[in-house]
Order: structure tokens, then C-alpha cells, then sequence
């Protein structure tokens, strides 16, 4: 059984959880805005759809949790957390003190081996300005942490609410019971709500001076978006699809405004009164992808659907007072778990990449257009699920988990992207993911560098320009983006192997051909066509002509956003500075574009114009 993340008060909460100053202090801080927060409930939704993969039981008392459920606890103050929470918007947690009291009856069991999770005691924990719960047992050794946390200080509620925590767990856990795989693994999702103590004469509902005025939506022109990824701290496995045997993998994601103008983010299905455009449902959205990238190809292999996201914590800034705006210099965080729930995944093609819309009514979500949510993805649906057999050493190469933030107007989408390596290694029916470092920017540049100096490879960015581009912002904004990327090698003397990645990161109008020229007597000798699925039967076309090869994409199969294509020639001439053209579509705006790069053809011989068409005659 799956339960969906619960829509709770985070869908429709518009009560400020605003920051004070990052460089505040606590003396700055009027003592009757630290607030002290105790006693109350607390949630886990053990991940019981995938930790048996691992060979771990989960034990309440004696009866074994075999599904994704939820199962609720009492929590007992023996310390209070103390809030601070300037102008009444929660900061931080006080780092000095509090310890709550948790009985759960909870027991895992590996090999032989258990540990009880009982009792537990939650400490205050941080990580880059994030505010985390450390779980401890009696001897003070750390079980695990609950990351990621989406945390609402409710003041003229009386209540501390944190949602949709990961719950990670420890070293010592891993070693306790035998499984190394488990350290640093997400083993459940976390809520807690605490009933928190108001002084008196405490600010409840207050505004900084600096945020009067706001917000300044990107729609009005005098600030633009600019939104960056600058953490996955994850790349997790999710569980192994039956009957297919794919595998799950879901990132976590943190980001930070960078620009001036504050984000909508407004959950699904929500009426904000103070958002005047339409649709005003309007949100961030996460995708990714994996990838395999060799010395003379990159590969996509699978892709996600859209995580449609909800709520922002804003910390590490100056709040100015809602949960559904991302403010300037604010972060907000989603777990790995998070990025797996029913509730918020969807398909890509209803996005408006360009622009980072969304409209609800006829969606996946409500395909009756009733203005409520009605559709749901279960455990499998709009995911990423590779292949297994991706996993072993025989294919080379590094793999490569990506993510991308889609935001309304981003001026630059290159920041709002990053990715890590990973290295899957078996542990009883599970996979770790071992992940290397983050790395902010498009995967893409780790097969060729955007600042390539080899003669045999070239990485070109292609933006294709806006249909107004003298209109002021947001107006301006391009159709979309592309990458396009090519390795040359010498397969044997005179016979040359082109290998293109073209990758389209936010042209909605897809693309549907791509064309190299070939000088006269040319003969070609091998073509490839790589799209990121396992079906012959919707690969594109390929025609090889006397002067050119021509790759067709079928009606059912172009190449969508965030998608990469690998188009390939070998042919008996070397690389010239040379042209491709791309078809963006008969109907579109420009329908077809020349993008300089490597080729067979030199390119002062290439005759300009229409690649794809005949040319009229008289």
C-alpha cells in the first residue's frame, strides 16, 4: 500500500515563515521571540516498499510493517526545542538546547542482528543553515536525522509543524545491524506537531522593513527570476519496479533565489489571493535524468516525470512572510522520499517549459477539469526506472544522475540545473547509489566541455531567440534552449566516426530532424540513431542521400524537452568547420536552423536554405 504525502495545511498555509537576517545573533533576537516547542505527535512512513530489497525488517512491537504506511507516536518534552523566531517567523532552531522523548515500539532486524528504536530522543541538529532533528538513544549514539525538513512556525496557532522530513539513517545503525548499505539511506519520511508556547507580547504576524512592498512578481517586469540548484545531497534508490525489474531513483534538491524578483509557489489545486495572473496555481517544477557517458558517446537512459513542488521554508534570508513565495536570497529543500510521492508527480508534456507554466484543468492531476485533484501516480508512474543492467562495469563509462529546476521566467536555466555521478553496487535485492560530488550546471559538459579546445570535438549552446525580442521582460524570453555536442574519431586512415548529442532543454515545440551535409563522392558507412528507449519501432529514420544523411523523427517520437538524442555518421571525410541543420517543425516560428560546428562539409560549400523541403520551382 503507497499513501501520498498529505495535503495538509502546507497546500492551503499562507502564514509567514519568514528569517531574520542570516548574520542575525541571538542577542539581536528579543527574548520573547524564542519561542519554546514540546510536547506533541510525531509520524514515520517507513519505506517499507523497498527496505525488505535490502534484507531489513521492520518491527512494530511484534507484527512485522510490510507497506509504505504511516504509524504515529506520541512525543514527550523532557527538554523543549527553542524556536527562534523573529518577527514571528521561524529562523532556526536554538543549537544549545532541547530533547524530546519518543516510544515507538519500532525494532529493525538484519541477518540475525536487531536494534530497537526505542526509546528515541530528538535533538536539535543543522546542516548549511537548514535546521534538522537528531535522533539518539539512551547512550547518546546518533540512529539517525531527519533532513530536509519543510518546518512552519505557527504562531497564532500555538504549533512548531515539520513535514516531510528524510529520515537518514546513521553509521551507527548501518553497523549495528551488519548492512553497510543502510548508512547515509533514507529509511522512512517524518512529520512532527508540536504545541509551542507564545510569550506574551511576541510578534505572531510581523514584516521586516526591507520587505515592504512585496512581492515583485517576475510578470512585472522590474525583476528578473533567477533561481539555482545548489545542492542534491542525494541521489537515492526507490525500489525495483515488478515484473520489469527497473530501478527506482529519486534526487533531493536545494535551491536558492539568486535573483530579485520574488518566485510564485503556489501548490496545486490552491486560490491565492494575492496572486493576480492565470493560471494561479504556479510553482516550481523538478525533473531528471540518467545518463551514460563513455569517451565517444553520451547516453540518456531514463527520465522522470515532473515533481510539482508546494511549499518553500525560506531560510537562510530575509522572509518577507509566506510559505508560497520564494523570497530573494531564501532556500528551500526537498527530500529524496519527497521527490517519490503519488500526490505531486506528474507527466511532462503539460508543462510550458519556456515560460514555466502550468495549467491544472484538463490535467493529469484533473483530467475532468473539476478544480480538484483526482489523479494520482501510485508507486511507479512519472518516475525514473532504469534498467538494472545499466548498473554493470561490461558498459564503461561513469553514470549520471541530473536535475533541473523549471521556474517561471528564469533568465538563466544553466544555474537552476546540476548533477552527480553514481556508482550502483548490489546489496541483497536493493542498490546503493554511491554518489560523487555535486556539480552545479548542464551534465551534458561532462562528455565535452563548453569550453572545449580539441579540433576533433565542439559544444555549441543554441538559444533559439524570442518571437519579441525588443518587448521588455518577461517578454523577451527565447523559445528555448538547446545543446548541441559532437566527437570526432578517426576509426581507421581516412574514415572518420561523427558522434552528436543534441540535448533540448526548454523548446516546447520539440525537434523533429537533423541533417549533415556530405561533400561530393562521400561514402558513409555507418549510421546510428540513440533515443532513450529499447523500441525499435519509433526510432527516427535515417535516409542516406548522395549530399546528405537525414535523420526523421516519427510522429510519436521527437525530441521533447530535457530529452538528449544521439545522431551518428561514418563517413570517408574528415572534419571541416561545417553546419547542421536542425527542423524545429513546419509550423514553427523558424522553422529550421543551421548551428556551426564539426562536419564532413566545409562550410563555404554548404548552400543555404531550406534542408528539409524541396525548393519551389517555376
Amino acid at each position: 500500500m503507497i499513501l501520498s504525502v498529505p495535503k495538509v495545511v502546507f497546500a492551503t498555509i499562507l502564514i509567514a515563515i519568514a528569517a531574520w537576517p542570516a548574520s542575525a545573533s541571538t542577542s539581536e533576537i528579543p527574548q520573547n521571540q524564542v519561542w519554546p516547542a514540546g510536547a506533541g505527535s510525531m509520524t514515520l512512513e517507513i519505506r517499507a516498499d523497498y527496505l525488505p530489497d535490502f534484507g531489513l525488517e521492520v518491527l512494530q512491537g511484534d507484527a512485522p510493517i510490510e507497506t509504505r504506511e504511516r504509524v504515529d507516536f506520541r512525543v514527550d518534552a523532557i527538554e523543549p526545542l527553542r524556536v527562534r523566531a523573529p518577527w514571528g517567523h521561524l529562523e532556526s532552531l536554538d543549537q544549545s538546547t532541547g530533547r524530546l522523548a519518543v516510544r515507538t515500539g519500532l525494532t529493525l532486524r538484519h541477518d540475525g542482528r536487531t536494534l530497537a528504536l526505542d526509546p528515541l530522543f530528538l535533538v536539535p541538529g543543522e546542516h548549511r543553515g537548514h535546521p534538522q532533528l537528531v535522533a539518539e538513544d539512551e547512550q547518546g549514539r546518533e540512529l539517525f536525522r531527519l533532513t530536509h525538513m519543510h518546518i512552519l512556525a505557527l504562531g497564532d496557532r500555538g504549533r512548531l509543524s515539520i513535514a516531510n522530513a528524510e529520515v537518514v539513517a546513521s553509521g551507527y545503525m548501518a553497523d549495528a545491524l551488519g548492512l553497510d548499505a543502510l548508512e547515509g539511506m533514507p529509511i522512512a519520511l517524518g512529520w512532527l506537531e508540536l504545541g509551542m508556547t507564545v510569550p506574551d507580547g511576541a510578534i505572531v504576524d510581523g514584516e521586516p522593513p526591507s520587505c515592504s512592498g512585496r512581492p515583485i512578481w517576475p510578470q512585472e517586469g522590474q525583476y528578473e527570476a533567477d533561481v539555482t540548484l545548489i545542492n542534491m545531497s542525494s541521489v537515492a534508490y526507490q525500489g525495483t519496479e515488478p515484473g520489469t525489474g527497473r530501478v527506482k531513483i529519486a534526487p533531493s534538491a536545494t535551491l536558492k533565489n539568486e535573483g530579485l524578483a520574488d518566485i510564485p509557489w503556489y501548490p496545486q489545486f490552491s486560490s491565492p489571493s494575492g496572486y493576480p495572473y492565470d493560471p494561479a496555481d504556479q510553482h516550481p517544477f523538478l525533473v531528471w535524468n540518467a545518463y551514460r557517458v563513455t569517451e565517444n558517446r553520451i547516453r540518456m537512459l531514463a527520465d522522470s516525470g515532473v515533481k510539482h513542488a508546494f511549499l518553500t521554508i525560506n531560510v537562510n534570508c530575509t522572509n518577507c512572510g509566506s510559505s508560497n513565495i520564494l523570497w530573494p536570497e531564501c532556500e528551500d529543500t526537498y527530500s529524496s522520499g519527497n521527490n517519490d510521492t503519488s500526490t505531486y508527480q506528474g507527466p511532462r508534456d503539460e508543462i510550458v517549459t519556456s515560460l514555466g507554466e502550468w495549467d491544472n484543468c484538463g490535467s493529469f492531476f484533473d483530467p475532468g477539469c473539476t478544480g480538484n485533484q483526482t489523479g494520482f501516480s501510485g508507486q511507479w508512474l512519472n518516475r525514473l526506472l532504469i534498467d538494472p543492467a545499466e548498473f554493470t562495469g561490461d558498459r564503461g563509462g561513469t553514470l549520471y544522475l541530473d536535475s533541473w529546476y523549471v521556474v517561471k521566467y528564469d533568465t538563466d536555466i544553466w544555474n537552476t540545473m546540476g548533477f552527480r555521478s553514481f556508482e550502483p553496487t548490489p546489496s541483497g535485492g536493493g542498490w546503493s547509489m554511491n554518489p560523487g560530488p555535486y556539480q552545479q550546471g548542464p551534465v551534458i559538459s561532462q562528455w565535452v566541455a563548453e569550453d572545449e579546445t580539441d579540433p576533433m570535438a565542439d559544444h555549441d549552446v543554441i538559444v533559439v531567440p524570442s518571437e519579441t525580442p525588443g518587448a521588455d521582460y518577461p517578454g523577451n524570453m527565447p523559445q528555448g534552449h538547446l545543446r548541441l555536442l559532437v566527437k570526432v574519431s578517426q576509426t581507421e586512415p581516412g574514415r572518420y566516426r561523427y558522434n552528436y548529442a543534441l540535448q533540448n532543454y526548454d523548446f516546447d515545440r520539440a525537434m523533429e530532424g537533423f541533417r549533415i551535409d556530405l561533400p561530393e563522392g562521400t561514402t558513409v558507412h555507418d549510421t546510428f540513431f540513440g533515443d532513450i528507449d529499447n523500441d525499435a519501432d519509433n526510432d527516427w529514420t535515417i535516409e542516406v542521400n548522395a549530399d546528405h544523411v537525414l535523420f526523421e523523427a516519427p510522429a510519436d517520437n521527437p525530441l521533447t524537452w530535457f530529452t538528449l538524442f544521439n545522431f551518428e555518421i561514418e563517413v570517408d571525410a574528415a572534419p571541416v568547420d561545417s553546419q547542421v541543420t536542425l527542423d524545429l517543425g513546419s509550423d514553427a516560428v523558424m522553422p529550421e536552423m543551421q548551428v556551426t560546428t564539426l562536419g564532413p562539409t566545409l562550410l563555404t560549400e554548404l548552400i543555404f536554405g531550406d534542408r528539409f523541403e524541396p525548393a519551389p520551382t517555376d
